[in-house]
């Protein structure tokens, strides 16, 4: 057992390049979101999620109006003002919540959706590239330390992906 971890102790510490290997790192994610169809997503999911956002926004300025109202007539309000004005700015609180989890909720959704509507033509990019420049190997690169600048494809599937 001890002799496996030795070996693959001392691949690991092998330089990558002694493996004759054509190594490329890629920031997939980054590259996604840097892209034309992903900025057109954006707007498209801010226009069809923009009433929740408004209502969440008029929400937090309607909890906002009552915790200055407490602070500011919390010397003249008798007990029973007092209790039922906390208990509204806890409902306000409860309602923001709740629309602010399901508008989260939603727009996550909508962005799996579009991620995997774009998984073909990212597998397509990144097969052509790998076919044109005998890439062996593509690495994480936010599983990196370093790596040198020229190796990054990222900017290069930005560039595909805005072609299309």
């Amino acid at each position: 057992m001890k002799a496996i971890k030795n070996t693959v102790l001392a691949l690991c510490l092998l330089p990558v390049a002694a493996w004759g290997e054509t190594i490329a790192v890629l920031d997939i994610e980054s590259a996604i979101r840097a892209s034309k169809p992903a900025d057109e997503f954006r707007q498209q999911l801010n226009e069809e999620f923009s009433t929740e956002q408004a209502q969440l926004r008029q929400l937090q300025e309607q909890g906002n109006a009552l915790q200055e109202k407490a602070q500011k007539e919390a010397d003249f309000l008798s007990e029973e003002e007092r209790q039922r004005l906390m208990g509204d700015i806890q409902a306000k609180y409860q309602e923001f919540q709740q629309l602010s989890n399901r508008l989260k909720q939603r727009s996550q959704q909508r962005e799996q959706a579009f991620l995997e509507q774009l998984r073909p033509q990212v597998e397509a990019i990144l097969q052509k590239m790998v076919d044109d420049q005998d890439i062996d190997v593509i690495l994480n690169k936010k599983a990196l330390v370093y790596a040198k600048p020229d190796l990054d494809l990222t900017q290069a599937v930005v560039d595909k992906l805005n072609q299309q």
